[in-house]
């Protein structure tokens, strides 16, 4: 492993912690200005990752997805935000609170994308760098690449990152599996019946979700990738 691969995997860990502690933090923020002071109660309002950190989802995951799955992106998550749905004023407030982790995501990638394309016409070299990050991104490295990175580099590989991974956290995290975003806010639209035994077989979700994690995930992320793309090219 060359040593600008051992960068690329420090800025991937970096930016997915960060990420999950966003979702985590916006969660217990938006659970709190509902009603339910839970998370806030528990320091959970806060980027600081150690609130957040959960031993599987924030350790062992992201380094199984990096060096035994070789996946492009390391996956992984925070610990849940424990809510109180009697604390919500509205019937509805835990399905909101649900949704501020994933939307703050989206609103994460879409600042980033908006700082790299004000970056790409007010920075010299940023536009020609831009070209390298996103190979680098993909793992692809070209010879040489040392010698034709720029100061502005780092920032740019950074945000393109916050891109990156807030979109494929975005995605993963509203998957309708019974332990992710996704699966608590379609408990709120079963039958009482359905969603009992939603919860009821978690298990066997958990275990189908593994083996087609990579899939279930391509099949939201990459058209999405593929508009933020497209967006900092021609804009």
């Amino acid at each position: 492993m060359q040593p600008i691969d051992l960068a690329l995997i420090v800025f991937e860990l970096a930016v997915l912690v960060l990420s999950i502690s966003l979702h985590d933090c916006a969660q217990a923020w938006a659970a709190n200005r509902l009603g339910d002071p839970t998370g806030r109660m528990l320091g959970r309002i806060t980027m600081n990752p150690a609130m957040h950190f959960d031993p599987w989802g924030m350790g062992l995951s992201p380094l199984l997805s990096i060096f035994i799955f070789h996946n492009p992106l390391p996956l992984g998550w925070g610990k849940p935000v424990p809510m109180t749905y009697r604390n919500f004023r509205a019937k509805n407030g835990e399905m909101l609170a649900v949704c501020a982790g994933p939307l703050a995501q989206m609103l994460a990638a879409t600042i980033a994308l908006i700082v790299l394309i004000v970056l790409k016409h007010t920075v010299a070299g940023a536009a020609q760098s831009l070209g390298l990050v996103t190979l680098l991104s993909h793992h692809i490295v070209i010879p040489d690449i040392g010698d034709q990175l720029g100061g502005i580099f780092p920032l740019l590989l950074l945000l393109y990152m916050a891109i990156t991974m807030n979109l494929m956290l975005f995605v993963f995290n509203l998957l309708p599996m019974p332990f992710l975003d996704g699966g608590r806010i379609l408990v709120h639209f079963l039958p009482y019946n359905a969603a009992r035994a939603f919860e009821r077989y978690s298990l066997y979700f958990m275990i189908g979700f593994f083996i087609f994690a990579g899939p279930l995930i391509m099949i939201g992320f990459a058209p999405l990738m593929a508009i933020f793309n497209a967006l900092l090219i021609s804009l």
